[in-house]
């Protein structure tokens, strides 16, 4: 995936650590006025949609649907929901997406007001998002990296020679019950952000300020099978950093000052992920089955195994009650014997797997092409004690962000409208302000993207016979927002 993803919330609390110039301890000060304490936190929530292009097409109505890799920022359950077309005991999945700072700039990326602008250089900038899920039978697990390091410059672009960085991880684990039709998830978001040097002189430290958190989450989703619906909920409670390493020493206020050309960086004291709580249903119309039944090769073999595992125990028996008193040559004849039938057994067994997996293919392949999939959602994020807004740090000035929770509703709507060749995707949703100041209001957002199917190809024997490619896209647009992403995949 290549999505331009207009980078994480929490990105941008590490882009431009600009501070204020006079130095004076204690609480933050009235809105507006300038920050001069270590006393705050950075919230690092966010109100749009920063994801694959299938949850952007959606609204990000993704938290009852849960499939593949996008899937694991909406619900921990999606490491071990199986798709149709996995006909394997094991299988995993695979995403990678690059955002460029330039598609911030110029938008109201916050809803903070204003649009958002980026002072520092960004021929330095990177943003990397990577993620991966494997599948073994019932269970599932996820690894989810983003990662993003930013030169700091002062307002008119000259470099402070400062890099920050800033990194998410988030491990999860998933099993279904019930014949697939209950998932259960759990897992782990973390955040941190790390101040550096961008080139330490000799004996300078590297690594001037490290703070990071974690915090736990867990989700649940409930898809009957042949069944056109699917209830899923995800519970996040709140990350809270705590510093790891400093080698800015307090001065006698407590407060964390780097100063660099005359300008005085304030450290916060901590970064959050506030908690967050979000309810989804999915429906599907249409001759496609939403929660078809998925078999596990391994199991639908068991009988086979058994039956194998029976002969080979026959076979040691009989060779043990054989072997006594028996000459050399009767002892090599019996042996060449159970390798012999040893390995008839373990080729009929692989036969039999390829033909199991082979009915698994045809199956999914024949399933009905035509529904049209409605999802929705409801998210709600919780308030932060004592914090700031991402552009408040950015600006050196207060703009107190999260004071009360605030809830984020989301409507999308999927349809295959050429069958087996074009799929079509529009959604709303609307985002609430974090803040309260500069005549921050709720907005109003639309989305549209679409899956164009492409062509065959087995990437040079790769893939599996017959696997077929795809083109995705989608939009999401609001008042002083826009923001797209690209992808390339292959076409279920």
């Amino acid at each position: 995936m290549l999505p331009r993803r207009l980078a994480a919330a929490g990105t941008l609390a590490a882009l431009a650590l600009l501070g204020g110039s006079v130095r004076a301890a204690g609480p933050l000060g009235p809105e507006g006025s300038p920050i001069t304490t270590s006393d705050y936190r950075i919230d690092l929530s966010r109100g749009v949609v920063l994801a694959g292009t299938r949850v952007l097409g959606l609204a990000g109505a993704y938290v009852a649907i849960a499939e593949g890799v996008d899937g694991n920022s909406a619900n921990p359950v999606a490491p071990a929901m199986r798709s149709p077309h996995s006909h394997d005991h094991f299988d995993y999945d695979l995403g990678f997406g690059l955002t460029f700072p330039s598609a911030v700039s110029g938008t109201d990326l916050f809803n903070s007001g204003d649009r958002t602008s980026l002072s520092a250089s960004q021929n330095d900038a990177l943003f990397v998002d990577l993620a991966a899920n494997l599948q073994f039978g019932r269970w599932g697990t996820g690894v989810s990296l983003h990662y993003t390091t930013f030169e700091v410059a002062e307002p008119g672009g000259q470099s402070l020679g400062l890099n920050a960085r800033f990194g998410g991880l988030r491990v999860q684990v998933a099993r279904s019950w019930l014949d697939g039709q209950f998932l259960l998830g759990l897992g782990s978001r973390g955040t941190g952000l790390v101040i550096a040097n961008k080139d330490p002189e000799p004996g300078e430290p590297g690594e001037l300020f490290h703070i990071e958190g974690a915090a736990a989450e867990i989700g649940a989703l409930f898809r009957p099978n042949d069944a056109p619906y699917r209830i899923g909920v995800a519970v996040r409670s709140a990350v809270i950093t705590n510093q790891l390493s400093s080698e800015v020493t307090p001065d006698a206020d407590g407060d964390r000052i780097i100063t660099r050309n005359g300008t005085d960086l304030y450290l916060p004291n901590e970064v959050t992920l506030p908690w967050n709580v979000d309810a989804g249903l999915a429906v599907q119309l249409g001759p496609r089955p939403l929660n078809p039944r998925w078999i596990d090769p391994h199991q639908a073999l068991r009988r086979l195994d058994r039956y194998l595992a029976w002969k080979a125990a026959e076979r040691r028996r009989r060779v043990r009650s054989e072997l006594t008193g028996a000459s050399p040559s009767r002892v090599a004849a019996l042996e060449a014997e159970q390798t012999s039938d040893q390995a008839l057994d373990e080729l009929h067994r692989a036969r039999a797997e390829r033909a199991v997996q082979a009915e698994l293919r045809r199956r999914a392949k024949a399933l009905e092409r035509f529904y049209v999939l409605i999802a929705s959602s409801l998210e709600i994020t919780g308030p932060v004690r004592n914090s700031v807004g991402i552009e408040s740090f950015i600006e050196r000035r207060v703009q107190r962000s999260g004071r009360k929770a605030t809830y984020t509703p989301r409507l999308g709507i999927e349809t295959e409208m050429v069958p087996n060749w074009l799929r079509l995707r529009a959604g709303t949703y609307g985002e609430p302000t974090r803040f309260e100041s500069r005549g921050a209001k709720s907005r109003l957002h639309g989305t549209l993207g679409f899956d164009q199917k492409l062509f065959p190809w087995t990437v040079f024997g790769i893939f599996d016979d017959g696997a077929e490619w795809k083109l995705s896209a989608a939009l999401d647009g609001a008042r002083h927002y826009l923001g797209w992403g690209v992808s390339v995949g292959l076409w279920r």
